[in-house]
């Protein structure tokens, strides 16, 4: 349940998630999430937090552009599309679910949504503003009911914010 929450996050935030991780360099998203499993399954949830926004920015300004989130969603489907990818089942189907959402919401309509300051660029606090990221491992996290705002990170995503909910334990709702 903890990785198809870390998932869920990883696919809507691109959140959600480059590094190598020994994948191959055609797939840039599918190494990343290769790379980050072992980060946010045992390290402090913060250097799980700062590897998602490293590689949302790719030009290493300090937040995300849109145009970044648009480079992470063509990543993350071509990733989802390939059966050869880094991506184990679990997260080529999260990451497409993901993907759906976010097309459905309409990522600019999301991007606005985190975007608390409107200055057009999404920092790492205003993409994880409904996580309460502390010294646990960010998987940790995520099982927490108390630790994520889970009504308030689906809202972001409007009427197809239901969906995320509807992946959530009772305990999460």
């Amino acid at each position: 349940m903890v990785r198809l929450r870390f998932s869920v996050l990883v696919s809507v935030a691109l959140l959600l998630p480059g590094a190598a991780g020994g994948a191959h360099a055609a797939d840039p998203f599918g190494a990343f999430i290769k790379s980050l499993r072992p980060t946010c399954a045992r390290a402090p949830s913060a250097d799980c937090v700062s590897a998602v926004s490293a590689y949302l920015d790719a030009n290493g300004n300090g937040r995300v552009e849109f145009g970044e989130l648009q480079r992470a969603l063509a990543q993350a489907g071509k990733s989802a599309g390939d059966k050869g990818s880094a991506l184990n089942g679990i997260e080529r189907n999260l990451t497409v679910v993901g993907l759906l959402a976010l097309r459905y919401a309409g990522p600019a309509q999301v991007f606005a949504n985190f975007d608390a300051n409107r200055d057009g660029g999404l920092s790492t606090e205003e993409l994880f503003a409904d996580f309460r990221i502390d010294r646990r491992p960010f998987g940790k996290i995520v099982k927490d009911p108390k630790a994520v705002d889970w009504k308030r990170f689906a809202g972001r995503f409007g009427k197809v914010g239901y969906l995320i909910t509807d992946l959530l334990p009772p305990s999460h709702k």
